[in-house]
């Protein structure tokens, strides 16, 4: 399920600014360990000398064991009134108590990020140090509050004007999602009360937790009511020129291991010569074969049979992937053939494969070492929900209230 990097709780700067608007599957579940053909071809990195710091128990460094310019959050919260109102985004007030939960958010996170980029690489940062172009990272910090904030906006203005409105499953599942917060983290017999005093020591009232629970739910309601549940709505056209931007190949493959997948270790020799001489037959096969049709039946028959890659559980048509997320002998071999074409038996470390180059296809799995593959259908369509959101918001009417100035963080460092 697409859903947006929430701007909620996890709201978050590195360099660039704000994480955008979707959550890049990172939450869905990884793709087998042990799947033995996609590889990403990444150097060892050389071993980097790291100052010494204390850590938890699980290795993890603890910010207190070092030294470092925090801001005050106390004095800079105290600048104006939590209803004042800072900006205006398309008529409507957002005021400084929201603005300051994001830039509390902002502020946590680029402690964090300095504090780890000390521990690995004994970078001493400061607050006053460029982050990006002339900015700071203290400048960061201030301009992610307000994109953040403005994107909430967005998100709430484009459902307006698109008709989108929660069905009461929706509102089901917010109210769940609430209880199960609340007892999260105020235990089972939580009052409002105790949850409004728990969200408070974060910076958040609860009237903010609500907004952005509610647009969390329209931002899922808007992309079911524009693209469907899994993008089906989305036009094949535009699922293909989404595969071809962003320089998809597809395949299907045999894979003859010469190796244990669980250990590393080679086979012996007689193994190998006997896997060789298969994958040879099994091609010779194969490249005989002229109609399309026949070719991925039988395609898929001797696959059934012989194929030892276990990432055809998952991906049982075979593999759509971007360059360099494959082993490099696989991917070489796929951008020499046309579609419905064999190979001869190519060698890895893997094993022998026999590939057969496949033509795009928009309902096609795509390959993801770090989640459960979506379809190119649904990609596209999330990809150009963003877009959209994304054109709203650079399009909404913002301006600055009078009377209100945007913080220097600077001057709000302790030393």
């Amino acid at each position: 399920m697409r859903k947006l990097v929430l701007i909620l709780l996890i709201a978050c700067l590195v360099f660039g600014g704000v994480m955008g608007y979707l959550r890049a599957q990172s939450s869905q579940p990884a793709a087998p360990a042990e799947t033995p053909v996609p590889e990403t071809a990444e150097p060892a990195a050389a071993e980097t000398p790291k100052p010494e710091a204390s850590v938890a128990p699980s290795g993890e460094l603890q910010m207190e064991d070092l030294e470092y310019d925090t801001v005050d959050l106390n004095r800079l919260y105290s600048l104006y009134s939590p209803e004042k109102t800072v900006l205006t985004a398309n008529d409507r007030a957002e005021n400084w108590g929201d603005y300051f939960y994001f830039l509390s958010s902002q502020v946590d996170s680029v402690e964090k990020l300095l504090v780890s980029l000390y521990a690995n690489y004994g970078a001493e940062l400061l607050w006053s140090d460029v982050a990006e172009g002339e900015d700071t990272y203290a400048d960061l910090a201030v301009k992610g509050a307000e994109k953040s904030l403005l994107q909430l906006a967005a998100i709430e203005g484009f459902a307006r004007e698109n008709g989108v409105e929660l069905t009461e499953e929706d509102r089901q599942a917010l109210a769940q999602q609430q209880a199960e917060d609340m007892a999260a983290a105020c235990g089972a017999d939580a009052t409002d009360a105790d949850f409004a005093a728990f969200l408070a020591q974060r910076h958040m009232s609860r009237e903010l937790y609500d907004r952005l629970q509610t647009a969390d739910a329209l931002y899922d309601a808007g992309f079911r009511k524009l693209y469907g549940e899994h993008g089906e709505a989305l036009e094949d056209a535009a699922a293909l020129q989404y595969l071809e931007d962003n320089s998809y190949l597809s395949a299907s493959h045999i894979l003859l291991l010469t190796m244990d997948p669980k250990t590393g270790e080679k086979l012996d020799e007689a193994q190998t010569a006997e896997k060789a001489e298969t994958a040879r037959r099994l091609a010779e096969e194969l490249q005989a074969i002229e109609d399309p049709e026949e070719l991925l039946r039988r395609f898929d028959q001797l696959k059934g049979e012989y194929c030892e890659d276990t990432g055809k559980a998952l991906y049982p048509a075979g593999y759509t992937f971007t360059p360099r997320t494959m082993a490099a002998e696989f991917e070489a071999a796929c951008k020499a053939m046309a579609p419905y074409e064999v190979s001869d038996p190519v060698e890895s470390r893997y094993g022998y494969h026999i590939i057969m180059r496949l033509p795009p296809d928009a309902d096609a799995l795509l390959f993801s070492s770090k989640s459960a593959p979506i379809t190119a259908r649904e990609a596209a369509a999330s990809a150009a929900y963003g877009e959209r959101l994304q054109a709203y918001l650079d399009g909404m009417d913002v301006e600055a209230a009078e009377g209100f100035e945007k913080p220097d963080l600077l001057a709000y460092i302790n030393g």
